[in-house]
């Protein structure tokens, strides 16, 4: 699942220390709604496919660190590819 990799990558920059952050802060949920999703195998919404891709694309823009600038980038884009595309 996508959002492993990207919480993964925000858990090693730093922004996202636990499944609770990420699923507050940057799925616009509930704390649980991480570990619902690992859990069920369920998709994630619409909603929350936008908003992390969004957060992304805004710390791709303000990290100082040349790589994770590329990694928050292409995980963005293939976050918001994966929202787009459900949008058909």
């Amino acid at each position: 699942m996508i959002l492993d990799e990207v919480y993964l990558f925000l858990k090693n920059v730093g922004h996202a220390p636990t499944h609770a952050t990420f699923s507050t802060d940057y799925l616009g949920h509930s704390a649980r709604y991480y570990d619902y999703l690992r859990c069920s195998g369920a998709a994630p919404s619409l909603r929350s496919l936008l908003k992390v891709a969004m957060c992304l694309h805004d710390l791709a823009q303000a990290v100082p660190c040349a790589a994770a600038r590329k990694t928050a980038a292409l995980l963005s884009h293939r976050v918001m590819t994966r929202a787009l595309t459900r949008c058909r």
